[in-house]
């Protein structure tokens, strides 16, 4: 009986060091997640954040990916896959930001621009185009 009671205790100490270990955060205080994880990272809230009626624009944005950056600046990542098939219009992005490392294996391309975001404290919004629809994406810093 104790044997089984010790032997629970390590197991179960056991599930809470890999639980605890599959989401850190590095020297930088980036998030970085390991794309092995389970349950991968735990996604920002996105209410409101870049919604739009317009369904392929909206289903683009909920489309999921792996992702993989290292020292990304803001002048990079809006050239990067997946983010890069879409228009952005940047002004006064920070120039001497800390880069932005972020990694995993389930991400959707709203969560990632939200993450930007709050990294940079970036604000951004949809440019209609001529016939009413987003366009674009414009990101001010």
């Amino acid at each position: 009986m104790k044997n089984r009671t010790i032997i629970g205790i390590l197991s179960l100490a056991a599930v809470m060091v890999v639980a605890t270990s599959c989401n850190s955060t590095n020297q930088a205080g980036n998030a970085v997640v390991d794309p092995s994880a389970a349950s991968g990272d735990t996604p920002p809230n996105t209410t409101g954040f870049l919604q739009t009626s317009y369904e392929p624009l909206s289903n683009w944005m909920d489309e999921r990916f792996e992702v993989k950056y290292r020292a990304m600046t803001p002048e990079l990542i809006f050239d990067q896959v997946p983010l890069n098939d879409i228009h952005y219009q940047t002004s006064n992005l920070p120039a001497s930001a800390p880069s932005f490392n972020y990694e995993s294996a389930n991400v959707s391309r709203r969560e990632l621009l939200k993450k930007i975001a709050d990294h940079w404290n970036l604000k951004m919004s949809y440019v209609n185009g001529d016939d009413g629809n987003p366009s674009a994406v414009a990101v001010s810093g």
